[in-house]
């Protein structure tokens, strides 16, 4: 039995984390793709991904199999031009926006787009510019956190987490577990609503002292605080890269931080446009990992 077929299904799924995704872009049905896998993890005795509440995880053994496979497989669908019809007509720009400091999510939620021959046009805003651009046409798709009613723009949750408490390991012994830090310095956004005083006054019951660094946007004080500049509330999707190497602790809070949200923004009564669509599912699948 020849098995290419299976690991093109296979290399799909890795790369969408999604079976569905997978499934559409290889023009295939969800059970085909799904079939594909299940005989590659028979012929292999071993499991190729685990299931998330969305989307899917691969395993070290996918990983491994990906790294093996991939190049040969994706050198000999460009020998026999296999997908070239389909990169033509997918072809193009897609401008999408941003409010500052996720713009490195979406970048690394986008980096296949090449693969299709979509360039990425991505554009940092706040949010009431974002949807003034997307309610005139001047952009396909906005990432924002914050949902602002609009006739023209119609929005899906992408993402949601809770916020985070977090500081560089040098201020561990300096940070009380039971109540609100003091006397250490704390760093906040500019803005009409900068989330320092909210989070506090929700988990702490009181006002915070005075921000010792006031930054632009949660990028950079996610930065700031991994440099030691003091304690930043931070947005889980964020954060947990420096959390899990270390460069960054979480303090313990008294109570449930809040939630933090971000939604995918589209214009409405737009015809739909492929490479848009592919774009929109491909941040969808990768919001799964944030």
């Amino acid at each position: 039995m020849s098995y290419l077929l299976h690991l093109r299904s296979f290399l799909s799924v890795y790369r969408h984390n999604s079976i569905s995704r997978a499934a559409l872009s290889l023009q295939l049905t969800q059970p085909a793709v799904s079939r594909h896998v299940k005989i590659l993890e028979a012929r292999l005795q071993t499991q190729l991904f685990t299931r998330l509440p969305r989307g899917l995880a691969p395993t070290p053994a996918a990983v491994e199999l990906e790294r093996q496979s991939g190049p040969h497989l994706d050198a000999l669908e460009a020998i026999i031009g296999s997908g070239a019809g389909q990169r033509q007509a997918l072809a193009g720009v897609v401008h999408v926006g941003a409010t500052s400091g996720f713009s490195g999510l979406l970048l690394s939620g986008l980096n296949i787009l090449p693969r299709y021959a979509i360039r990425l046009d991505l554009r940092a805003m706040p949010p009431p510019a974002l949807v003034k651009a997307l309610a005139e046409r001047e952009l396909d798709l906005a990432v924002t956190p914050a949902r602002i009613p609009h006739k023209a723009v119609d929005y899906a949750l992408l993402y949601e987490g809770r916020l985070q408490l977090v500081c560089a390991p040098a201020f561990r012994d300096r940070i009380s577990k039971s109540a609100a830090p003091k006397g250490v310095p704390l760093i906040d956004l500019q803005g009409p609503v900068p989330p320092l005083t909210a989070f506090w006054r929700e988990v702490f019951g009181c006002a915070p002292e005075q921000a010792a660094a006031i930054v632009p946007d949660y990028h950079m004080a996610l930065e700031a605080a991994a440099a030691g500049g003091g304690l930043a509330v931070l947005p889980e999707c964020l954060c947990r890269p420096l959390l899990s190497a270390g460069h960054l602790i979480a303090l313990p809070l008294p109570k449930r931080a809040p939630l933090f949200a971000l939604y995918l923004a589209r214009g409405k009564g737009g015809a739909s446009v492929e490479r848009v669509d592919l774009c929109s599912q491909h941040l969808i699948d990768a919001a799964c990992n944030w």
